[in-house]
């Protein structure tokens, strides 16, 4: 609700932050198959009964399970606050998401609330881009959120000229989503985008080796795209062009 929003922003303000990103892409939590597939339902659930044919696999691991406990359990969500000042718990997230109701109004709401720069992040159409650059955006987001929320939803690069060629100039670019290689993020830089974001490789690294494998993902992402600029005969990233991407026949910019 707005009065959890409001201290989110007003912590963030103390803290010194200079930009706010609204994601728009998660009115509800996408219908994610492999979850229950996998036993995260079960196991990130309140229900106890669910969670014990998950026991002897659990016990397999025993350095986890003690790394596991000693970080406190299934986790909470810090920047998520309630009334009685206690961060949201994660399998709290659906039902809050569920009963969210968010319009574009909102984003009027948080620009009197807001003075530093705000990027909504789930753009996927020139018209929600060219909508939100007119509700006081300074920057969108052209993200389908990883591809986890909507089945056969676009790819971003896909979509990515059409957004450009609609408010480029007037607000900051971003993309996400599907970002895998540097290639990818040369062939988004070449269709506009001012930056990209890659919040999954450095995911997986921290989740594999902490700090070192945070620094170790970038690493591996920061030389495939300066082998790929070379490649290209790029110098800097403002070579990257659209005449450097081939794009497909019944390629659309819509």
């Amino acid at each position: 609700g707005r009065a959890c929003a409001e201290r989110a922003i007003a912590r963030a303000e103390k803290l010194g932050l200079k930009g706010l990103f609204v994601t728009i892409d998660t009115p509800v939590s996408g219908n994610r198959e492999a979850d229950p597939r996998n036993g995260m339902t079960a196991l990130m659930g309140t229900k106890w009964l669910p969670k014990i044919a998950y026991v002897p696999e659990i016990m397999r691991h025993p350095r986890w399970l003690a790394r596991f406990l000693l970080d406190g359990g299934s986790p909470s969500m810090p920047n998520v606050v309630g009334e009685d000042g206690r961060p949201l718990p994660a399998p709290d997230v659906a039902n809050a998401l569920a009963g969210a109701n968010i319009l574009w109004e909102d984003l009027g709401w948080i620009r009197k609330l807001w003075s530093g720069a705000i990027v909504v992040k789930g753009i996927m159409t020139a018209a929600d881009a060219r909508r939100a650059v007119e509700m006081g955006a300074d920057g969108i987001v052209v993200s389908n959120h990883g591809g986890r929320q909507l089945d056969c939803v676009a790819a971003t690069l896909r979509v990515l000229p059409g957004i450009v060629a609609a408010v480029k100039g007037r607000a900051t670019i971003f993309l996400d989503s599907g970002v895998r290689r540097g290639s990818d993020i040369a062939k988004a830089l070449c269709l506009g985008a001012d930056a990209v974001l890659v919040g999954r490789a450095y995911a997986y690294g921290l989740a594999a080796a902490g700090d070192a494998g945070v620094d170790r993902a970038l690493e591996i992402l920061r030389a495939d795209l300066t082998r790929s600029m070379k490649l290209l005969g790029a110098a800097t990233v403002k070579d990257l062009t659209p005449e450097l991407v081939r794009l497909p026949e019944n390629f659309r910019v819509d």
